[in-house]
């Protein structure tokens, strides 16, 4: 697997299992990715006018690249950069492999919870009350 395809896959397994998570658990109050304040704590405030952001995520990634270079049957092969090879039906092959590591993170904001949106109204009702009152 190359490692775009790598990353594409993680980012879509979470954002998968946080939405089905949502339907799984909605009936037992736990909210998934509750809006926060954009302050330093990590406080969650039901129905709160300043609970409305969204959360940013860095999805970290901590990856061992391997570098192979290697000589079949007097052919020298290239140089790859790979996540997982595989070699079959070789019958004589030399190889030498050096692994690198990379690390990097991807800032990701999930699909927002339905308790931003009741936030947001409340916030917007405490700004205008007149809209309340309708």
């Amino acid at each position: 697997m190359d490692l775009k395809d790598f990353i594409k896959e993680v980012i879509n397994a979470i954002t998968s299992a946080t939405n089905e998570l949502k339907s799984e658990l909605d009936e037992t109050g736990v909210i998934i990715n509750p809006p926060t304040n954009g302050g330093s704590n990590n406080t969650f405030e039901v129905d709160g006018t300043q609970h409305t952001l969204r959360r940013v995520q860095n999805i970290e990634f901590d990856l061992a690249l391997t570098t192979s270079t290697s000589t079949t049957g007097g052919a020298k092969g290239g140089l790859k950069i790979f996540v997982v090879e595989a070699n079959a039906g070789v019958t004589h092959a030399r190889t030498n492999e050096e692994a690198s590591r990379v690390k990097f993170s991807i800032p990701l904001a999930l699909p927002p919870s339905q308790q931003e949106a009741i936030n947001r109204q409340a916030a917007k009702i405490a700004r205008h009350p007149h809209i309340a009152q309708r």
